[in-house]
């Protein structure tokens, strides 16, 4: 999944649930839940060689940009800082950072090895434009449970 994607669900797990003892484990159950759905991402294409770790790089900064913005937009606009969203979407986001280092220099150290092939595990890919369809209904669930509720 983007990570645009992951920090919305994120943000409204966080929105919702106010107690960190409960948003925060949920936030990360869902990161690996929602990555089983078949998806695109900005790392598809690096195992295989049809995208170049410079692209990848690019296009997750894109992402990670417009994951905050969307956040920062929908979440926090007239509202007072809220850390323990932000943590929240950072924490939603952490199983994908986690894996930078062996995605972006080929490094991987233990425990990042063991984080990689479980995160594998749930991984599910499509290629475009099907892999962001599941995506935006998503993320229009997100947005309808934020309007509605």
């Amino acid at each position: 999944m983007l990570s645009t994607t992951h920090s919305l669900v994120s943000a409204i797990i966080v929105s919702k649930i106010p107690s960190p003892a409960i948003s925060f484990p949920l936030v990360i159950i869902t990161h690996y839940l929602i990555d089983s759905i078949p998806h695109w991402d900005t790392g598809s294409g690096l195992s295989n060689g049809t995208k170049t770790r410079k692209q990848s790089f690019f296009h997750t900064l894109i992402d990670l940009t417009t994951a905050a913005t969307v956040v920062l937009l929908l979440f926090q606009i007239g509202k007072s800082l809220s850390i323990r969203l932000w943590l929240g979407v950072l924490l939603g986001i952490s199983p994908d950072l986690v894996e930078s280092p062996a995605l972006f220099l080929n490094y991987r150290p233990s425990p990042i090895d063991k984080l990689e092939k479980f995160h594998d595990y749930f991984h599910r890919s499509w290629k475009l434009p099907y892999g962001l369809i599941p995506q935006v209904i998503i993320i229009a669930i997100v947005l309808l449970i934020l309007y509605f509720t």
